[in-house]
């Protein structure tokens, strides 16, 4: 995590075009690097707070989810689950239509 040397807040990185936090860029990245098959809110929730996953509901991924699907609003991208709202949901990200 990249921090300004002078005002010390972290800075924000960049993902399809969006500026966001390192979390939120992080998660992009676990799915886009899931390709097709798509992440799970477990397997996401289990790598992005390893050693504190108790401390975190997994809500927190869907909000999150939520947010960066916000700041997409203005790209061709989206990130989807599939099947929508299932428990099994895996996300996937994908151009809008």
């Amino acid at each position: 995590m990249a921090v300004c040397p002078k005002c010390h807040q972290v800075i924000a990185t960049e993902r399809l075009g969006v500026r966001m936090t390192p979390l939120k860029a992080l998660i992009i990245d676990m799915i886009k690097a899931a390709g097709d098959f798509g992440i799970s809110t477990e397997e996401l929730h289990y790598d992005l707070y390893r050693g504190y996953h108790r401390q975190r509901s997994r809500h927190n991924v869907r909000v999150h989810v939520g947010q960066i699907n916000d700041l997409l609003l203005p790209t061709d991208w989206i990130i989807v689950a599939d099947p929508r709202g299932g428990r099994d949901a895996r996300w996937h990200l994908r151009r809008r239509s």
